[in-house]
């Protein structure tokens, strides 16, 4: 018995890939740092499609990125790897994991369970996105920058606005969670795809 992934299934996470790389696009420049809207989309893909499926449409954005396509908020291609914010994209990869590793643990969720959940994955992003700040660009990037200076434009002058989409999208997810069909990923004898 194969697991395969339905035709729904591949739609929402190429959906929620392309919202991503929308968000991106939807930003207030910041110093070092923009704030966009990409993690609005990055909790809702956790908490609606699941630990797989979120982390997989948050890998497929990343892999269209580096494949060339310009989604992410500075441009694209393989390159894309050394700029100091790239640390934030492999958190969303892992953010959208364990915000639906949460909730499947969760026989029906309530708003504290999205809240706690969102706010999870936010720490998450953050400590990739940080340590790899830091990282950059102290040695590839070579501009030599304190932890603290890293800290402070990497996290606490973007932050705030995050906890207001972590909260938003909190509410979004306990109106749309019952609404998702589950479970998403279909269990095929022949190995072929169910729509």
């Amino acid at each position: 018995m194969k697991r395969s992934l339905s035709v729904y299934s591949i739609s929402v996470v190429s959906m929620f890939a392309a919202l991503t790389a929308v968000g991106a696009f939807i930003k207030i420049p910041m110093p070092v740092i923009p704030f966009t809207l990409q993690i609005l989309f990055v909790y809702l893909a956790g908490a609606l499609l699941g630990s797989k499926l979120g982390a997989m449409s948050q890998m497929l954005y990343i892999g269209i990125g580096l494949a060339g396509l310009p989604v992410f908020s500075s441009g694209g291609g393989l390159s894309y790897i050394f700029q100091p914010t790239f640390g934030y994209l492999i958190g969303f990869a892992a953010a959208s994991f364990v915000i639906g590793y949460i909730l499947e643990r969760c026989n029906q969720p309530k708003l504290k369970h999205f809240l706690f959940a969102h706010f999870t994955g936010l720490i998450i992003v953050y400590l990739f996105g940080v340590g790899y700040l830091y990282l950059s660009l102290n040695t590839w990037i070579g501009t030599g920058i304190s932890f603290s200076a890293a800290f402070y434009s990497g996290f606490l002058l973007s932050v705030f606005g995050d906890l207001l989409l972590c909260f938003g999208a909190s509410l979004l997810s306990l109106r749309l969670y019952k609404s998702v069909p589950r479970p998403l990923v279909n269990v095929s004898y022949s190995g072929e795809a169910k729509g």
